[in-house]
C-alpha cells in the first residue's frame, strides 16, 4: 500500500492534507461546535506518526497523534492501551459513535478529562 493510496482513500469532509497546525485550529474555532474535527497531515510526516486528528471540545483544540504500525492506525502516544484500526478511515467512522478520551495535556488533574464524538467533519 502506497502513501499516495492511502491519502485517496480518506475522506475530504475530515482530511485536510498537508496544512498548519494553525490553519486547521482557526477553522475549527470558526465552525464553534463541540466535536468538530480534522485530520491533517503530521508535521514530522513520519511513517510512524503520519496524520494529527484535531478536535475541538468546549473551546479547547485538542491535537492526537495518529500511529502506522504494521499497517494498522491507533491514536495517542501508545502509552496507553488503545485500539487499532485497518485505516484511518475505520478509526473514525469508529469515534463517530464512540466517545474519545480527551486528556489535557496541561491539566493533569484526571478529573479534567472529558469525551467527545467526532462528530462535525471540518475538512478545508
Amino acid at each position: 500500500m502506497t502513501a499516495s493510496w492511502c491519502v485517496q482513500a480518506l475522506d475530504p469532509s475530515w482530511y485536510a492534507g498537508k496544512v498548519t497546525r494553525h490553519q486547521a485550529e482557526v477553522n475549527l474555532r470558526e465552525m464553534n461546535k463541540d466535536g468538530a474535527f480534522v485530520v491533517r497531515d503530521s508535521t514530522t510526516g513520519s511513517a510512524e506518526h503520519p496524520y494529527t486528528l484535531m478536535l475541538l471540545k468546549q473551546g479547547k483544540v485538542y491535537n492526537i497523534q495518529i500511529r502506522n504500525h504494521m499497517d494498522s492506525y491507533s491514536l495517542g502516544t501508545g502509552l496507553h492501551n488503545t485500539k487499532s484500526f485497518p485505516g484511518v478511515k475505520e478509526m473514525i467512522t469508529h469515534h463517530t459513535h464512540t466517545p474519545l478520551l480527551l486528556i489535557d495535556a496541561t491539566d493533569q488533574n484526571y478529573e479534567a478529562q472529558s469525551q467527545c464524538c467526532l462528530l462535525h467533519p471540518a475538512g478545508l
